[in-house]
Parts: C-alpha cells; sequence; structure tokens
C-alpha cells in the first residue's frame, strides 16, 4: 500500500533533506517539498505565504495522483496551529486516505539549544531556504521561537504523530530513526 510520510518539524530541523534522502533510496518516491514548489510561484519572494497556500493547494493533486499510482510520496513540510487556525491542516491526511494509501506523520523534534546551532549552521541549498533563513534569523526575529511554540501545542493535539528526537543526532542517525520508524508502522499495519 501507497504511504503519504509527512516530515513535520520547525525549520532547518532536516525535514528536506531526510526526505531527499529517502526519495534518493526508494525509486518511485516523490519528495514533494512545497516550499520549493511556492518558489516556482510567481511573487513568492513579496508574499512567501500566499505562495505556499497555493503550493499546497498543487501540491495535494500531485499527491493524490502519485498516491494512485501506488507510490509513496515524502512531504517535508512544518504544519503547527496558530491563532487564526487552531487546527493543524488535515488535507495531506485526507488526500492519503482518498488515494486508498496510509498517511504517516513523523514530527523531528530537537531541544532549543540544539535547534538554534543547527539553523545557525544550515547552508541553504535553494533562495527559497536562504529567504526561510532570513525570515527566522533576523535581529528582531521571533517567529523560530513562536513556530516551535506552536508546533509543540499541535503536537500535544495528535498522539498518533511519531515524535522522533534529532537533538545531539547528524543526518545518518536521524535517517536510520527514520527508517526504524516507518519500518515500525509498517508492522503495525500488518499485524492489525
Amino acid at each position: 500500500m501507497a504511504r503519504l510520510i509527512h516530515l513535520n518539524g520547525p525549520s532547518g530541523v532536516g525535514k528536506s533533506t531526510l526526505a531527499r534522502r529517502y526519495a534518493n533510496e526508494h525509486p518511485g518516491t516523490l519528495a514533494l517539498d512545497l516550499d520549493v514548489l511556492a518558489g516556482f510561484i510567481g511573487g513568492w519572494k513579496e508574499n512567501f505565504f500566499a505562495a505556499l497556500e497555493m503550493a499546497r493547494d498543487h501540491g495535494r493533486e500531485l499527491a493524490l495522483r502519485h498516491l494512485r499510482q501506488g507510490y509513496d510520496v515524502i512531504l517535508p513540510q512544518l504544519v503547527t496551529v496558530h491563532d487564526r487556525d487552531p487546527d493543524p491542516d488535515p488535507a495531506f491526511e485526507a488526500v492519503a486516505l482518498g488515494a486508498g494509501a496510509t498517511y504517516i506523520e513523523v514530527a523531528l523534534v530537537i531541544d532549543d539549544r540544539a535547534y538554534r546551532q543547527r539553523l545557525r549552521g544550515k547552508r541553504p541549498v535553494n533562495d527559497v531556504e536562504a529567504h526561510l533563513q532570513a525570515m527566522l534569523e533576523g535581529p528582531d526575529s521571533d517567529l523560530a521561537d513562536r513556530i516551535r511554540g506552536h508546533l509543540d501545542e499541535c503536537l500535544t493535539s495528535r498522539p498518533r504523530v511519531i515524535q522522533l528526537d534529532t537533538t545531539g543526532v547528524g543526518e545518518d542517525e536521524s535517517y536510520v530513526r527514520l527508517l526504524k520508524a516507518l519500518d515500525a508502522t509498517q508492522e503495525d499495519a500488518l499485524l492489525s
């Protein structure tokens, strides 16, 4: 059965890196990075969040088609609760269910100190990542703290989310932990 694997977590924690690696090692998997897709929409630098909403709409269509063809989709995308909308975006879970696929959400978590170090050490691989990093590291920005608070609130309301602690571990160990968690969910599904 095809799976939609949603990698949730704060910006810069390694979601896109792990998604690309997973897709590279699992032929046919679509690494659906909505931030990158938003960068293809004109005006994204002026209003990134409007472009991201358009990218989410396009992404749902891509994911649905790919899942229906029997292939996995891995989605590195931060989804949180916030003041304007207290519910996390259920749309991709609905896409998976509509395609007859399994939805798995894995949150990459990290302690505050390690997160700050990782964010400062991040080397953006494209213009969108550089733009987002500048937003997070701005001198007066508390955006990173707000995102982490919203994510923590979101995770407390979603007990089925697999939380992977990436504090103090590099890409290789994070990837091994991700694979083990995905294997465990597959075994649980077979036993059900």
